[in-house]
C-alpha cells in the first residue's frame, strides 16, 4: 500500500505541474487532455500494482519476472489506448502523443527508480543473512 500512496502523491503532483502549465501560464505545449492522460496513467499503474500484489501471492510464480509484466502490459495497453485516441479524436493528434509519451516516460522513470531501490534493499537483506 505504500507504493499506491507513492504514485497518488506523484500524480497529484504532476496534475498540479500541468495545472499551472496550462491554465496559469498558459503554454501551447500541453494538450487540453492531459487530465485524462493522468488519470488513466493512475488508474493503470494503480490496478496493475494490485494485481502484481494478488499473483505475488502465488509461490507456484516466478516473483523476477512479475515487475517485467507489468511493464510490458503498461505499455501495450498505454499503445492501444493511444492508438483509439487518435482513432477517435484526430485533431491535436501530434500533440497528444507527445505528451502522453512525456507523461508516460516519467511513470516509468518514477517506476524504475521505485524499483531499483527495492531490488537495492532486497540485495542488501540477502548479502547480510
Amino acid at each position: 500500500m505504500k507504493e499506491l500512496s507513492k504514485i497518488s502523491v506523484f500524480t497529484g503532483i504532476l496534475i498540479l505541474i500541468s495545472y499551472c502549465l496550462l491554465e496559469v501560464f498558459e503554454f501551447s505545449f500541453v494538450h487540453p487532455a492531459i487530465y485524462q492522460i493522468l488519470g488513466f496513467l493512475w488508474f493503470l499503474y494503480t490496478s496493475i500494482h494490485i494485481t502484481y500484489l494478488l499473483v505475488a501471492k502465488n509461490p507456484n510464480i516466478e516473483q523476477a519476472i512479475l515487475p517485467l509484466v507489468g511493464l510490458g502490459l503498461r505499455f501495450l495497453v498505454s499503445l492501444f489506448t493511444v492508438m483509439f485516441y487518435l482513432i477517435k479524436y484526430p485533431e491535436n493528434s501530434a500533440l497528444f502523443v507527445i505528451n502522453f509519451m512525456v507523461v508516460y516516460l516519467i511513470y516509468v522513470v518514477f517506476e524504475i527508480t521505485a524499483l531499483l531501490s527495492n531490488l537495492r534493499r532486497n540485495s542488501s537483506q540477502d548479502q547480510n543473512t
